[in-house]
């Protein structure tokens, strides 16, 4: 009899080509080759509560009424979307209690064999309780979002009850196991590194002409959410010494959240708004054509006190395109970038670093050139879908036994 497992997350595709992250996604869409998926996310206005996606089931759960005043979930993310709005705050406890008894029924109606919680908190602490009352195993995966800005006590407490019962762990990147193992070493024994993959079909090397429009520029790219966290604020000071060297050179923004209006006022009062262009949210399949044509993609992001970036997708699907990429010294990035090899390294919050690497790149077309070939191997072997969903296989069967 075919298996059934629970995927229970809050950040997955609200409609086709929907903008938002959709790592969730493509893993359960390869798991569901062996597995029957069913995967439960919160509702959008817009988005449909019963729908099959590819070879998934899907069930969206409304948390607020009346619907359309749900500020929870999607856009910026949930830590971001709190800070800026207080009807977002005192939804929390309301998505708690709706994911929970929204999950209680899918288990008990579709007889659930597994449940697979995104995010240690808050969908790895409502699994919890929904392991012990229907006796079925639960693989917990950490995405760092949910590890590295929460570190007061009561969060601490929770991860902790959620470390404890978990069967196994999954983290997406060595910088986020040793976080977590900082806090948890007691349970080390559960923990795997398993990264989330990149789609090698869509994001890829392949020669693509830059549009007409930017024919003349040197492209400088950014795919990724708008957060002071993402250190967006140093390349935009970076684009003064930049620009004095090449006068043709555009950086394109793609994405959005909480930090856009703030960055736009930097490019203006720092003088590089002409060259600076801030696109908005894109599908991937838009965006893939954006890596090819770039001529560098940059990931400059900070270590603070709310997070630091624990793997960057966007990172991985711009080298496996075959790009030349350039990150800060932070997180999971070094793990992902060999300096020199298939990318090179800065320190954060440094624009004139930064400036200078770009500059480097920019000046020398067969370094630039290497490093991307470099980087598109290196994904290739390492972060492929078809390679991570075999790793997650082998623990949905260990768990299944």
């Amino acid at each position: 009899m075919e298996k059934k497992i629970l995927v229970i997350a809050t950040t997955f595709p609200r409609w086709k080509n929907d903008a938002t992250a959709r790592f969730v996604y493509d893993l359960s869409e390869k798991l569901a080759s062996v597995y029957k998926i069913i995967v439960l996310a919160p509702h959008h206005k817009g988005a449909a509560k019963i729908e099959a996606m590819g070879k998934l089931q899907v069930r969206r759960f409304a948390y607020f009424k009346p619907e359309s005043l749900q500020r929870l979930c999607y856009g910026g993310g949930i830590i971001p979307n709190m800070k800026k709005s207080f009807l977002a705050r005192i939804q929390m406890l309301l998505l708690v209690i709706s994911e929970f008894f929204a999950s209680y029924s899918i288990i008990r109606k579709e007889q659930i064999n597994m449940l697979h919680a995104h995010w240690i908190l808050p969908q790895g602490f409502v699994s919890v309780f929904l392991k012990k009352m229907f006796k079925i195993p639960l693989l917990v995966t950490v995405h760092g979002s949910d590890l590295f800005p929460l570190k007061n006590r009561l969060f601490k407490k929770l991860q902790h009850f959620v470390m404890k019962n978990a069967d196994n762990v999954t983290v997406n990147s060595i910088a986020t196991r040793n976080e977590l193992l900082k806090r948890f070493s007691e349970h080390s024994s559960k923990v795997k590194v398993i990264p989330m993959g990149v789609d090698s079909s869509l994001f890829k090397k392949r020669k693509i002409e830059k549009p007409k429009k930017y024919a003349k520029n040197k492209i400088l790219l950014f795919v990724g959410r708008l957060s002071d966290q993402k250190g967006l604020q140093y390349l935009i000071d970076s684009m003064q010494d930049i620009s004095r060297y090449d006068s043709r050179i555009k950086l394109l923004i793609i994405g959005s959240g909480p930090y856009e209006k703030t960055l736009r006022e930097r490019a203006r009062s720092k003088g590089v708004e002409e060259y600076t262009k801030f696109l908005g949210p894109m599908p991937n399949s838009d965006i893939a054509r954006y890596y090819n044509f770039a001529d560098i993609f940059i990931l400059p992001s900070l270590s603070t006190k709310t997070g630091t970036e624990a793997l960057g997708l966007s990172l991985l699907e711009a080298m496996a395109s075959g790009c030349a990429v350039i990150g800060t010294k932070v997180g999971g990035i070094p793990f992902a970038i060999k300096d020199g090899y298939n990318g090179l390294l800065v320190k954060q919050k440094d624009h004139h670093d930064l400036s200078h690497a770009i500059i480097t790149l920019l000046k020398d077309k067969k370094k630039s050139q290497k490093l991307g070939n470099n980087a598109a191997e290196f994904v290739k072997k390492n972060y492929s879908w078809d390679k991570i969903s075999k790793d997650f296989t082998k623990i949905y069967k260990s768990l299944l036994q």
